[in-house]
């Protein structure tokens, strides 16, 4: 079965990186073809040879522009006239991939405009079934320049799903969800987010020193978190606000926030307004090859988060990788992160509050019991999310 999966980013962005494309990879062990139709972030500059590309057996061919312009560390956000113009032609190209490419099935990455609009009218006129994957509630989370721009992207989150084959989801939050908006149940496969086999494992030794040393961290215990530096979706300011209740009780600690994004200059202000200019380290971009190493830096890492819809539809990626690199994280009890860290992954705490925060960071960064008993425990909690494990219920969609 040749099955072609549309995206509306490319894999510098973490879903594409960190779900759809090892989940392609362990689905063609299991007999499909999977391939993968991206959108670039620079694509006027990507050379035509590298508009297709083979990583780990599976084709990947990038069609157009993503709805931003720039790499990671410099994103630039279109107005509306230049955003609707990007989008229908992400939109027509993605489908020209598909017509030439002709699958089997067709599973769109994210109910949105431009690769839902290609899905739909591919799977038409080919003539072949459409599946839909939701991973994030992007109506609820996202930072949207107009009002228009929120209802089209609520309108294709809404419309999408009834109108496909059948649905994955990476949370219980969208599962229930595409139930109430009218999907069959029995449509709806949950699949939550996973790791890669060969990246569970100790961080490399002499990696973590050199980071250590670089960032003149010492012997201080540290707190990591690894993410998009945004407001709207990720609360980082909430971080910010307990970490000044762990400094006050435990001065030697130090806050790592490894990642860029739109609140980085005023994130940094609220630090300094805080006194934490000295203690929170803004360490900038790293690609997600170094993210185990800056993990293994840190007593724990932390998933701040408040009790609301973009927190319960979302299936960090960072707790994963946290845990697959023997740390044990600190997050909000909300959505399905109790189930995530099992009964030893880490520490739950009341979501939304600082001193809750705090007082979780501090059982980590005071505990003096066996560290390596811990990244044991954490270990063994991120093979549960393996993706040679999770991939055989994902194949269940194809047979609905």
């Amino acid at each position: 079965m040749r099955i072609l999966f549309l995206s509306t980013s490319s894999l510098e962005d973490p879903s594409p990186r960190g779900r759809w494309l090892p989940l392609a990879r362990e689905l063609a062990t299991l007999g499909y073809q999977p391939e993968l139709a991206l959108l670039h972030p620079t694509y006027d500059r990507l050379a035509r040879a590298h508009r297709r590309q083979v990583q780990g057996g599976v084709v990947i061919y990038y069609a157009s522009q993503m709805h931003v312009y720039g790499p990671v560390t410099r994103r630039r956000y279109y107005g509306s006239a230049a955003l609707l113009r990007v989008t229908f032609q992400a939109a027509r190209q993605l489908l020209a991939v598909a017509l030439r490419v002709r699958p089997d099935a067709l599973h769109v990455c994210k109910p949105q405009p431009m690769n839902g609009l290609a899905g739909l009218l591919a799977a038409r006129r080919l003539g072949v079934p459409l599946y839909v994957d939701c991973d994030d509630y992007e109506a609820g989370g996202n930072r949207f320049g107009a009002s228009w721009q929120h209802a089209l992207v609520r309108y294709w989150e809404d419309m999408l799903p009834q109108r496909a084959s059948a649905v994955t989801v990476n949370t219980r939050f969208l599962q229930a969800r595409c139930t109430e908006i009218g999907v069959l149940p029995e449509r709806i496969v949950y699949v939550p987010n996973g790791i890669a086999a060969d990246r569970i494992g100790p961080p490399d030794a002499r990696l973590v020193a050199g980071l250590r040393a670089a960032l003149h961290l010492g012997d201080a215990p540290v707190v990591g978190y690894a993410g998009t530096l945004s407001e709207t979706s990720h609360n980082v300011g909430l971080l910010l606000d307990a970490f000044a209740l762990v400094r006050a009780e435990l001065p030697t600690a130090r806050l790592l926030l490894v990642g860029t994004g739109p609140d980085r200059a005023a994130l940094q202000t609220r630090a300094r307004e805080l006194g934490l200019e000295d203690c929170v380290i803004f360490a900038g971009y790293a690609d997600y090859t170094m993210i185990p190493a800056f993990f293994g830096l840190a007593r724990c890492s932390v998933d701040p988060v408040a009790d609301d819809a973009v927190a319960r539809g979302r299936s960090p990626l960072k707790i994963i990788e946290s845990l697959a690199a023997g740390v044990p994280v600190v997050t909000g009890d909300v959505g399905d992160r109790a189930e995530m860290l099992g009964a030893h992954g880490g520490t739950l705490v009341a979501p939304g509050s600082p001193r809750a925060l705090a007082d979780g960071l501090l059982v980590h960064l005071r505990d003096d019991t066996e560290l390596a008993q811990a990244a044991g425990f954490a270990r063994d909690q991120a093979a549960r999310f393996r993706w040679d494990r999770l991939a055989h219920e994902w194949a269940r969609v194809y047979a609905i």
